[in-house]
């Protein structure tokens, strides 16, 4: 663990998504693949096979970082899609960056069927770089602080602003393809599925009212019921609609009692 502020050594340093502990892991792997001659490689001398596999090994690294915010953009809250979308992202210019390095190290003429030649290994490689990052960031990734009583669970506060995600949760409103987060400090649009925050919200004290709404059951202000609907007046002065697949069973609800959570 850190003390509050503090950064997990070794990712001081930072390109892209990508840090130090990262970056030296990519120069050992480019040491053990010249040890032994990986991929055909036994062929240059071994000074010169030393210093092919650091160029390819630390400079697909470095393009491989530039592209990670972009895939990352491209596929928030989906670890194995994201996985897959850098694969795609960096295989095609690491495999330009691999052709040319016989060029830019030793003056060789570039061919274009080297771009073909290098394509089986730069996709096994890039593999292994991603399972190696996804190692290493599991293993630097600082222990979270515990939440505020009442703030939205980690899924949701990690996308939202630190004011929002400090404050006390109040509802979770869809709105397209975006959720409406309402805190006690105001409300954010973020990016992810009502089915996902649901999941992460099956361990808070609220309800699903709506399909296209969760209230905590503190950010209730005055519960009304017409015939076999209702609605719930919030904390923040929005109303939540109370559909009659929910009516029956929050009609009985004892609003000053905690709701029983799963651990």
């Amino acid at each position: 663990m850190t003390d509050e502020g503090a950064k997990p050594k070794g990712r001081g340093l930072r390109l892209g998504r990508s840090g130090m502990v990262e970056l030296i892991g990519l120069a050992a792997m480019g040491v053990f693949l010249a040890a032994i001659a990986a991929f055909d490689s036994g062929d240059i001398p071994t000074l010169s096979r030393y210093l092919y596999w650091q160029f390819a090994m630390v400079g697909g690294g470095v393009i491989a970082a530039a592209l990670e915010p972009l895939a990352a953009r491209l596929t928030p809250g989906r670890p194995r899609v994201f996985a897959a979308t850098q694969l795609v992202l960096m295989t095609p210019p690491i495999i330009l960056w691999v052709a040319l390095l016989p060029t830019l190290l030793w003056g060789e003429p570039f061919r274009a069927s080297k771009l073909v030649w290098a394509l089986p290994s730069v996709v096994t490689v890039n593999i292994a770089v991603i399972a190696l990052a996804w190692v290493v960031r599991a293993a630097f990734r600082p222990v979270p602080r515990p939440a505020t009583e009442g703030t939205a669970p980690e899924a949701i506060r990690a996308r939202l602003s630190p004011r929002l995600a400090r404050s006390r949760l109040i509802a979770v409103e869809a709105e397209d393809h975006y959720l409406r987060i309402r805190t006690e400090a105001g409300s954010e649009l973020i990016l992810m599925r009502l089915g996902d925050a649901l999941e992460a919200l099956s361990a808070c004290d609220g309800f699903r009212t709506h399909r296209s709404w969760w209230v905590s059951r503190t950010g209730v202000e005055t519960a009304r019921w017409k015939g076999g609907r209702g609605e719930l007046v919030l904390a923040d002065g929005a109303t939540a609609p109370v559909s009659r697949t929910y009516a029956a069973a929050l009609k009985g609800t004892d609003w000053a009692a905690p709701v029983m959570v799963r651990a």
